[in-house]
């Protein structure tokens, strides 16, 4: 009696490593939404905690299409409700009067959050990952092959647009 398990098919292989995505992404979006919870009372979403992270990076001002560039996001109706959002709980201010002048910073009671988001993150996701073995997990590679994938969704969706094969 053989214990071999049979080999997949292409398709079954790439449904997995499509679930897998799915499950990567639910994950990720509760974790950026309870750690948030870990430091603040503000019931922020997933999303949201992502804008106030997109505001915040480098801490330079950034207009709407910069935030959805940085998220790689297109939904700018969505967009705009995070960060009507985040402007009336004052984590984030808005500066320029006019749609295509209009930026936004991170405010100072933004940044304590971000930052005690960002310790929060160290003390508990770092820690976790340092127990993999070192041979199994280099993040460096893994953000090059993310970012490789997600490339190559982004081709395969523009070729669906332009039906091409």
């Amino acid at each position: 009696m053989s214990t071999q398990t049979p080999k997949r098919s292409d398709e079954e292989i790439l449904a997995g490593f499509e679930y897998a995505l799915w499950h990567l992404g639910a994950a990720f979006s509760r974790w950026r939404r309870d750690c948030f919870a870990a430091v603040s009372d503000l019931g922020l979403s997933g999303s949201e905690t992502s804008i106030l992270h997109a505001v915040e990076m480098n801490g330079t001002a950034k207009g709407l299409m910069d935030i959805s560039r940085l998220l790689h996001r297109d939904d700018l109706p969505n967009l705009q409700y995070g960060l009507k959002k985040l402007l009336q709980i004052k984590l984030i201010e808005k500066r320029g009067t006019s749609r295509k002048t209009t930026n936004y910073v991170i405010s100072e009671s933004g940044k304590a959050v971000v930052l005690a988001y960002k310790k929060k993150r160290q003390e508990t996701l770092l820690r976790l990952f340092k127990q993999l073995p070192q041979d199994a997990f280099d993040m460096e590679n893994m953000v090059a092959l993310m970012h490789v994938m997600t490339g190559i969704y982004d081709q395969s969706g523009d070729l669906l647009l332009h039906h091409q094969d």
